[in-house]
């Protein structure tokens, strides 16, 4: 066919009917999301917080089944005392105290109350709750799991957990 306005010879196709079946390879595509699925979960924590030992410390082991609560945490390890991983007191001045309340510990909790309660002021969600966890090795001496729960407890901190590994 011959175009008379532009002088150029025109094509046009046949209109032809395809018959193409187009499958989708869905194997590969699931085996993709069931690794996926699988990563997810086993990253995904629903229970709250995952509690976090110190690499020196063996827990005690226990039967107990209640979950971890978030709360701030006090580990007493073979040299330090520490709150959420600050470093607060020595073994040494803590073993030498004569009195079973620890100062800097003391110290550390009351400014943590401080900003709970400053937190709570603000939210009706949060606030301070008087809960704290305790991980301490299961070799530990009485007198100083004593001395830290004492402490605990005149700064407000009456709700105790005592952090523990799940026997299997």
């Amino acid at each position: 066919m011959f175009s008379e306005e532009t002088g150029f010879k025109l094509y046009t196709r046949s209109p032809r009917k395809r018959n193409v079946q187009v499958s989708l390879k869905l194997t590969s595509m699931i085996d993709m999301f069931t690794i996926l699925l699988v990563f997810l979960l086993k990253s995904f924590s629903a229970e709250g917080q995952i509690v976090t030992v110190s690499s020196d410390l063996q827990l005690p082991e226990s039967t107990a089944t209640r979950a971890p609560v978030p709360s701030s945490t006090i580990a007493i390890t073979n040299d330090w005392l520490l709150v959420d991983g600050k470093q607060v007191a020595s073994m040494a001045e803590v073993n030498s105290a004569r009195h079973l309340l620890i100062p800097n510990l003391a110290n550390e909790l009351r400014q943590l109350r401080t900003v709970s309660e400053t937190v709570g002021n603000m939210s009706a969600d949060m606030g301070f709750t008087g809960k704290i966890s305790i991980q301490g090795d299961r070799e530990i001496p009485y007198i100083i799991l004593k001395k830290v729960m004492y402490t605990c407890g005149q700064i407000g901190y009456n709700d105790i957990l005592l952090t523990v590994m799940q026997m299997e």
